[in-house]
């Protein structure tokens, strides 16, 4: 059966476009759809790393354009049973004009915490870090909230 050049010419340009929408669509996906604007920022991106029975989980923060970081507030991590977790390392971001434009807040959780879901408050609002139940694959970098 032959095959037109000209057909799978339009094939190979559908999958282009088809897989060019995917990546777009992927790229410029929020971490989470609704955002709490009383935290006065926005989650980028979680990364998970095992280290024997516990895991360190590292939030990447945006700070909303014109937001500041209250620093007198506490931050917790709080799981679905409760359990309220301070980090144990933070690290900020920015420039002297433009201020704090990041933020890297670092948690030490046992496996039975990071198996459920995860909220993060921060200033005045909470922020969802992981909606999914299950221990997720790790190392791993996530840039949604279902995981």
């Amino acid at each position: 059966m032959p095959v037109k050049l000209h057909n799978v010419r339009k094939f190979l340009w559908l999958a282009l476009l088809l897989c060019s929408a995917f990546a777009a669509w992927s790229w410029f996906r929020p971490y989470a759809w609704k955002v709490d604007p009383a935290a006065r920022c926005k989650i980028v991106g979680v990364e998970v790393k095992p280290d024997h029975a516990y895991f360190w989980v590292t939030a990447h923060l945006k700070m909303n354009p014109g937001e500041e970081h209250d620093l007198r507030k506490p931050v917790l991590l709080v799981t679905a049973s409760g359990i309220e977790l301070e980090p144990a390392d933070t690290t900020f971001g920015g420039t002297g004009k433009a201020g704090t434009t990041d933020i890297w807040l670092k948690f030490w959780l046992e496996s039975r915490q990071i198996a459920d879901s995860l909220t993060l408050r921060i200033n005045d609002g909470e922020l969802s870090v992981k909606h999914h139940q299950g221990v997720p694959p790790a190392p791993a970098y996530f840039v949604t909230h279902r995981w």
